[in-house]
């Protein structure tokens, strides 16, 4: 019986070391699941419950603490794939104005309707965390823009600030800013581009620590971009931790070869950069067709 009672203690303690030498790090990710909605066969991507399966065996083996997600219909939608047994799920403000049958025909359809699309947050249980208000400001007064989701983690002696975005799509480089067919997208995104600059100056003034990650519809990391130097300027004080990615990977390792230049992404607060782990950053690789984003990850310390 001895035996069996330090067999049993030195258990616990293992467990509790193992614990505590977890919550000194938090794994965080983003993940645009594209079209992720409540029902089975709805919204532009028509999924099964195999598919919703598959992508819920996609979150398992990601093995994330925090995950930034885009494209949700809502909470509802978001736990089909994030057990709500495991994770408590955090989604934007942003009026669902789309029902069943009142959203936009999908592109290239004539009898599928766009449902809403959120950005969202879902925390593994466990993690210390608290809401803070939805960044609603990022889509100006553009109904059909995205709105942030804002929370604030801490893990260890850390704390900051977790932003999930999505930016406008369609006005991805410089290609597109001289397209005059794409003016008026690029304008859009420029708007965000300016005020989610606002929330990383704000952020700064306070000297909070955050990380922003998402869909950013912008090919940050290829020289002389616009929204890079206004994101990343010196006066902003932040860091593009995506930029090197790929660097020393040949195209058959990166997660799509269609696209040479990532748009989701992964910002952190120059004060934070110190806690990101040498190496962390990832692309996740593609396994299925579809969702069409790629998973970014990065583990900070």
């Amino acid at each position: 019986m001895k035996k069996r009672n330090n067999f049993l203690l030195f258990t616990l303690f293992a467990t509790l070391f193992a614990f505590a030498a977890s919550a000194e790090s938090l794994h965080v990710a983003t993940w645009n699941v594209e079209h992720l909605n409540e029902d089975n066969d709805a919204g532009c991507i028509p999924r099964t419950d195999d598919d919703y399966d598959y992508i819920a065996g996609r979150i398992t083996d990601l093995d994330a603490d925090v995950v930034a997600i885009q494209e949700v219909e809502s909470a509802k939608a978001a736990y089909r794939v994030f057990p709500e047994s495991e994770w408590v799920i955090v989604m934007s403000d942003r009026p669902n104005t789309r029902g069943s049958d009142s959203g936009s025909v999908c592109w290239g359809t004539q009898d599928k309707r766009l449902r809403h699309q959120a950005t969202g947050i879902a925390i593994r249980r466990g993690v210390d965390f608290e809401i803070n208000p939805s960044y609603a400001h990022l889509a100006g007064d553009n109904p059909s823009q995205r709105w942030g989701t804002d929370v604030t983690v801490r893990t260890g002696q850390l704390s900051f600030r977790v932003l999930s975005v999505h930016l406008a799509s369609g006005c991805w480089g410089a290609e597109q800013d001289v397209d005059s067919g794409r003016s008026d997208i690029c304008t859009t995104l420029r708007g965000q581009v300016a005020r989610l600059s606002e929330w990383i100056a704000e952020r700064n003034a306070r000297n909070e620590a955050f990380v922003v990650l998402g869909d950013f519809n912008r090919r940050l990391a290829v020289s002389d971009d616009w929204a890079a130097a206004e994101l990343l300027g010196a006066a902003q004080d932040t860091t593009l931790a995506t930029a090197h990615v790929r660097d020393d990977k040949t195209q058959d390792e990166w997660c799509d070869a269609r696209y040479p230049d990532l748009i989701d992404h992964i910002l952190v607060s120059n004060g934070l950069v110190e806690h990101l782990k040498s190496d962390s950053v990832i692309e996740h690789p593609r396994i299925r067709e579809h969702p069409d984003h790629c998973i970014i990850s990065s583990i900070i310390e």
